[in-house]
């Protein structure tokens, strides 16, 4: 079973969340205070423990002489209650290649690690083989600063040809999957945050999400993998959702943040990576801003509403049968029902998504946008009209841009004062705003303000993640 390590600054948390090792990162403290803390911490950790004093070049705070961190992890050793495991630096044994045998105990293990926080290293795989080697190692652990989610693959390609106890792990916005799928691919363990703590590297996550979201112990061999697609899915609500699918009906399935900087180069390589190392398993995912219109190019089977639309949200993998459809029109139907006369702010895959759900709906829309000659070649594209400084009444207001997303470039703004400022509100008006992060945007608080009813982006999301789920199961 892969292990959960907790890892914190200097102390012990009150509550683990379900860790199986609490690691005690001690290169924030002086050596003085190593002596004089470490022992209770030790003695007070309800787990097993690991001691790490990370050096400054690898992502840590330590910034002193060997000797002093040689002396700092003796007094771990000689504690009543010593760790589990320390945590020795490979990169050090090149300058002290007798440390090992200073350090080794009867009662304490060795993780031997590498860590760079920058980028993957050209020589990696001949890392890998020079630290498998090395004498009295019961861990080897390799930690990189993922390029993009292809990294991670390597990672699990580490896992799966090791000749001991490993852990490889991707650090920041791209490196999720290899946290999270390092029980699928045989890791020793993947280390994690805990809730109320600095983390400790970039791109952990909270053990209880580990537990609650990801339930990381049911991942094995098999498991199928989803996810999101898109250049901005850490605050995405599709893994909790989904994950929360799989674990009712239980499938067994997980679904994770895919991160895929915008352009067709970046969409296909990630992809591409992605279906074609069959290890992996992976069966589907939802597609988001900006990947919509580009995803359709990778697909070989493309559902009526997806064609008509131009753009997908969900994909189903099944060998080299790429299956692309759009739950973003079934849910934008049913919250459009009765609409007559319909203003769509924004030109990009939910905006289209959203005027064949109302020409559907036998509605009368129109668009608006910030290019002026995009917004003009979609109401060609669709027979729809653009806004004019005297259309000012609108039965339905569809914003199908990213304008008051909280994690967006623009988290207060609000896009119809912005693009249609012109335009009045009032009770007879029907706002759907397609962000669901935050729960009421800008544009909603405005539309409650004038005594509009209200759509929130999260009834949105709920309809067409149902849909999705019912695709992939089908």
């Amino acid at each position: 079973m892969t292990l959960i390590i907790a890892s914190v600054h200097g102390e012990v948390p009150n509550e683990l969340n379900g860790a199986d090792l609490l690691e005690i990162r001690i290169d924030g403290l002086s050596p003085n205070q190593v002596a004089e803390q470490l022992p209770t911490l030790l003695e007070n950790s309800p787990v097993p423990t690991i001691v790490t004093c990370r050096s400054a070049r690898e992502g840590g705070l330590f910034e002193g002489e060997e000797d002093e961190r040689v002396a700092m992890y003796l007094v771990a050793l000689r504690c009543e209650h010593p760790p589990k495991y320390i945590d020795v630096e490979y990169e050090t044994l090149s300058h002290h290649p007798l440390m090992l045998d200073t350090l080794a105990s009867e009662n304490t293990g060795v993780i031997l690690s590498w860590h760079d926080v920058k980028s993957r290293p050209k020589d990696l795989l001949q890392r890998a083989r020079m630290m498998q080697d090395v004498a009295g190692v019961d861990v080897v652990k390799m930690v990189w600063r993922a390029r993009s989610i292809r990294d991670n693959i390597e990672a699990f390609e580490l896992l799966q040809s090791k000749q001991q106890p490993m852990i490889a792990l991707c650090m920041g916005e791209y490196g999720t999957m290899s946290r999270v799928l390092a029980t699928k691919f045989g890791g020793f363990a993947t280390y994690a945050s805990i809730d109320g703590t600095p983390s400790t590297a970039p791109g952990q996550i909270h053990v209880k999400q580990l537990h609650s979201t990801y339930n990381i112990h049911s991942i094995n061999k098999e498991t199928k993998v989803y996810g999101v697609i898109g250049n901005n899915v850490a605050h995405s609500a599709g893994p909790a959702f989904h994950n929360s699918v799989f674990q009712i009906t239980n499938k067994n399935a997980v679904y994770l943040p895919l991160q895929v900087p915008e352009g067709w180069e970046h969409l296909k390589a990630s992809f591409e990576e992605l279906r074609n190392y069959s290890s992996l398993h992976f069966a589907g995912a939802s597609i988001t801003i900006p990947h919509k219109e580009m995803t359709m190019k990778l697909a070989t089977t493309i559902d009526a509403p997806c064609k008509r639309v131009g753009a997908t949200n969900t994909i189903t993998v099944d060998g080299d049968n790429v299956f692309a459809a759009n739950t973003d029109v079934i849910a934008l139907a049913e919250l459009v029902q009765k609409s007559n006369d319909a203003l769509v702010l924004g030109t990009g895959g939910v905006a289209r998504a959203a005027i064949v759900a109302l020409q559907q709906e036998g509605a009368k829309v129109s668009i608006v946008g910030r290019n002026v000659k995009k917004t003009k070649a979609l109401a060609k594209e669709f027979s729809c009209s653009v806004v004019q400084d005297g259309d000012v009444s609108f039965d339905t207001i569809i914003n199908c841009t990213p304008v008051g997303m909280q994690s967006g470039n623009d988290p207060n703004g609000n896009p119809l004062t912005q693009l249609a400022p012109l335009v009045s509100l009032g009770q007879e008006v029907h706002v759907i705003d397609t962000l669901y992060v935050p729960e009421k945007t800008p544009l909603l608080h405005n539309a409650i303000e004038c005594g509009c009813r209200t759509s929130t982006g999260s009834e949105m999301f709920r309809l067409q993640a149902t849909a999705q789920q019912q695709i992939w199961n089908e």
